[in-house]
């Protein structure tokens, strides 16, 4: 049924920029109105009166179409309090977003490959795990060795932080246990791409700042402290600063107190310009009750505390950086030889054919749309063989 200021009307095929209100669309290419007002953070009366669905649930366990299951009157009733639940939401819904960052994103996630597990690696480590997550066993070779491709939530959290749905869990699969992963090339190799220090660049970017170095925390401690405070350290105040730690908290683990610590803190504060980011952000959640990220992401919060409103900004831009970023570079690159096969949060995990290696190893950054800056990339084996 194709709705339009018109009216409505059936139709076989709807045209290249109809909203899908229902239908299974999280991966593809078309434009899903279920995951719009998800976006959105609107709820929509999907579903006829809680009586009809009822009954329909004790007649059958079949899939019989509303239109000839409820009464014609409560067939249109329903319908057109579902159109003009839409034609009131519409504009308030983030499609810019949804259209120039959601989109692309989820054509990059339905290109992901099915991942191969070399069977007798897989064997050895299973042996010397006495207690597992779980995320091994999702790993069991199939046929050939291989599994099937990684499905990823992007709604289970309030950030966009992805989680698995289904398929092999690499976001907890233990670090060691990577290396099970086998390429489907002879002689390929599984390998990383990953963001260094991305939610603390996300934060520092917003200054309008360009660090030249790689090594973020490095840098900064030279900037700040000509070198004189160890870069491990540099990076437990900015993380300590970016997640609300306390000052208490944030003492104890730079070993530091009183004037030394009040100094080094407000330095660093000072540095990634957060006092004015969580106005900023304070500001836009007084004003409409959320605040979005910097590709236009709604963000809830619900409980206002100060240093939430960094970090959720930090880790949905990130998330949205990433995603961005991998599908870029796959774009780039291209598929010959290369098969994306999962993301880890800040890494792209990769099967590469042996003579496309060293084109991987030469992505040391990306550009994002939206930044002058660009993010700095890490290449790493996961596997050799």
């Amino acid at each position: 049924m194709l709705v339009s200021s018109d009216g409505f009307a059936t139709v076989s095929k709807p045209p290249p920029d109809a909203w899908f209100l229902a239908g299974t669309f999280e991966c593809t290419d078309t434009m899903s109105l279920d995951s719009l007002t998800k976006l959105g953070g609107v709820d929509l009366p999907s579903s006829p009166p809680p009586k009809w669905i009822s009954m329909m649930n004790t007649l059958t366990t079949g899939s019989i179409m509303w239109s000839q299951a409820l009464p014609a009157s409560v067939y249109k009733d329903f319908v057109r309090g579902l159109i003009n639940s839409v034609n009131q939401t519409m504009d308030r819904l983030p499609k810019d977003y949804y259209r120039e960052t959601w989109g692309p994103c989820n054509l990059f996630l339905a290109g992901l490959k099915a991942t191969r597990v070399d069977p007798k690696l897989f064997k050895e480590v299973a042996q010397t795990v006495e207690r597992d997550s779980g995320a091994l066993e999702t790993f069991r070779p199939g046929p050939g060795g291989f599994l099937p491709p990684v499905v990823y939530d992007r709604f289970a959290t309030r950030t966009g932080r992805l989680t698995v749905e289904s398929g092999p869990h690499i976001l907890t699969l233990k670090k060691d246990h990577r290396h099970i992963l086998k390429s489907n090339f002879p002689n390929g190799k599984i390998c990383s791409l990953d963001f260094g220090a991305l939610e603390a660049r996300v934060i520092l970017y917003e200054t309008g700042f360009s660090p030249s170095g790689a090594d973020l925390y490095a840098q900064i401690s030279n900037d700040l402290f000509t070198g004189s405070i160890e870069r491990d350290v540099v990076k437990t105040a900015v993380i300590s600063e970016l997640y609300g730690s306390s000052r208490f908290a944030q003492g104890a683990r730079l070993g530091m107190a009183g004037r030394k610590l009040d100094g080094f803190i407000e330095a660093v504060r000072t540095y990634f310009g957060t006092p004015a980011l969580r106005k900023r952000l304070k500001e836009e959640f007084k004003s409409s009750g959320r605040i979005k990220n910097r590709f236009g992401r709604p963000l809830e919060i619900d409980d206002p505390q100060d240093h939430l409103f960094i970090n959720t900004y930090a880790q949905s831009t990130g998330v949205d950086v990433s995603l961005l970023g991998f599908k870029k570079i796959v774009d780039d690159l291209g598929t010959d030889g290369i098969r994306p096969l999962f993301v880890l949060h800040d890494a792209l995990i990769l099967d590469v054919r042996e003579d496309r290696l060293q084109d991987v190893e030469r992505v040391a950054s990306v550009a994002i749309p939206g930044y002058e800056q660009q993010f700095p990339l890490k290449f790493e084996y996961i596997s050799k063989g």
